[in-house]
């Protein structure tokens, strides 16, 4: 089984609630693109045409075609067209872009590389998913920091520890970097603290933190606070998301009635069910999982389960609390969908698969919340 063969099998467009007008403080901009992450995207057109720092309702892979929206005060209307991506000027708003504009995401992906049966079984899945959801954990690509398996970034952070922080940036190549970024990471791996060699090599949201250890060669802590704070907030919504992850699994496996099969991803094991008793299914689809933060709040029961992934982590509630300083930067608390249900989940059914002779294809479309990945509904459609 494979997806993401070829962009156009996996696309996704944002769904939003938010109308342009004809005058209004932001531009409204319409981005499709493939074979960009969003945040290099957006540094590309900030350092390219001198767009601002860009409201966005998310991130989207780089191996999809993907639509998504945009606002920003700075005004091109004039459509920017390069190769792999396309900007769209769609008029102005009167309010910043915030997350309750974003409705939710509307997929529609295609499965290769399928045996009959294979096809089979995840379409006798489609109705018990479509009753019973699935549960909303993270997929590994929003953890994708880590994806070297050499640690999370915040984690070393919430130690303390700035220099083994740097170095997971700045020092640990991952088989999913860009070619470029690639070479400065061996480089610096390999020479740590040269770092006027390592400046000619480095991406462009990399220099600042050069520039600043060129003068400060062991201020490991105010060399962490020149980097880019959308990218100090990612890295800490990584491992949030992790420890939501853990603690999801170990709410799921305390349910009495619920079958579960375990799934292996990148860091650990994820928990999936095929059916939900009847006076569970409610309670369920109702429920909210707070992430794990310095503010949040527990119940008794969500209280033990949190303590107990973190214990596994080596740290409390308490570690959470960043001793960083910076402004906008720290483990926010907010409420996930414990499970989701996706909606208009259909398939054209099973067909010959064009790349992979002798083999079937399926093409699914449904739309998931936002913030829920297809990746993790088609892990349940597979089990």
């Amino acid at each position: 089984m494979k997806i993401k063969v070829k962009p156009s099998d996996f696309f996704v467009s944002e769904r939003i609630n938010i109308a342009p007008e004809e005058k209004g403080k932001f531009a409204l901009y319409r981005l499709e693109k493939t074979y960009w992450n969003t945040l290099d995207l957006l540094f590309y057109l900030q350092k390219r045409y001198g767009f601002k720092r860009f409201q966005r309702l998310g991130l989207k892979d780089r191996y999809s075609h993907s639509i998504q929206y945009l606002a920003n005060p700075w005004v091109i209307k004039k459509p920017i067209i390069e190769k792999n991506f396309s900007l769209h000027f769609l008029g102005f708003i009167n309010e910043p872009l915030r997350n309750e504009h974003l409705l939710g995401n509307f997929f529609r992906i295609t499965i290769r590389d399928l045996k009959q049966e294979e096809g089979e079984r995840i379409l006798s899945h489609l109705p018990t998913v479509r009753e019973y959801g699935f549960p909303n954990f993270y997929d590994e690509q929003r953890m994708g920091e880590a994806r070297h398996r050499e640690g999370f970034f915040a984690k070393s952070l919430i130690r303390r520890d700035y220099e083994s922080a740097l170095k997971q940036y700045l020092a640990t190549p991952s088989p999913y970097d860009e070619r470029r970024v690639r070479k400065f990471k061996v480089f610096l791996k390999e020479n740590w603290g040269r770092w006027e060699e390592a400046k000619a090599l480095a991406p462009k949201e990399a220099k600042p933190v050069l520039n600043y250890l060129r003068a400060k060669a062991t201020d490991f802590k105010g060399a962490v606070k020149k980097m880019p704070k959308d990218l100090l907030t990612l890295f800490i919504n990584s491992y949030q998301a992790y420890l939501w992850n853990e603690i999801l699994a170990l709410f799921l496996e305390s349910l009495e009635g619920v079958e579960l099969k375990p799934v292996a991803y990148r860091f650990g094991k994820l928990y999936f069910y095929k059916e939900i008793p009847e006076g569970l299914k409610d309670y369920l689809l109702g429920l909210y999982l707070p992430a794990p933060a310095p503010k949040a709040k527990f119940d008794k029961k969500i209280e033990a389960l949190v303590k107990e992934v973190l214990r596994k982590e080596g740290m409390s509630i308490e570690d959470l609390k960043l001793k960083l300083k910076m402004r906008g930067v720290y483990f926010k608390p907010y409420l996930r969908k414990v499970v989701v249900r996706p909606e208009d989940l259909e398939s054209k059914g099973l067909e010959a698969d064009e790349i992979y002779p002798g083999k079937m294809k399926l093409e699914l479309s449904f739309s998931l919340p936002p913030g829920s990945y297809a990746t993790i509904l088609i892990k349940r459609l597979t089990i």
